[in-house]
């Protein structure tokens, strides 16, 4: 009898081993991987070092807004406020393209 029950615990480790396995399988993890740390550089805008179109977008700007304050009803100017609106936002993306432009050189 004693060696049926040595033989009879023989056969029953492996499978508690792996029930055991199985079950620290969840509870057992890998260390987090640590990406190497890269300092990263802020993006430099197109209007750094340009202080005269700066300060022309700050024209435009105010332009802008005094003519949106400007109101006489949609048509009142004859349509020609609502254009000198467009050309002010026209102008004004030019001078961002100027700047962009001017970075690239």
């Amino acid at each position: 009898m004693i060696e049926r029950a040595r033989a009879g615990s023989h056969r029953v480790a492996p499978w508690l081993l792996l029930a055991a396995a199985a079950g620290l399988g969840g509870c057992v993890q890998a260390p987090p991987v640590q990406r190497p740390q890269v300092p990263v550089a802020s993006p430099r805008s197109p209007w750094d070092g340009h202080p005269r179109l700066i300060a022309a977008v700050h024209a435009i700007d105010a332009q802008i807004a005094q003519l949106r304050a400007a109101r006489n009803g949609d048509e009142g100017f004859g349509g020609h406020r609502r254009r000198a609106i467009e050309l002010a936002l026209q102008a004004r993306a030019e001078i961002y393209r100027a700047a962009v432009f001017a970075d690239r050189r």
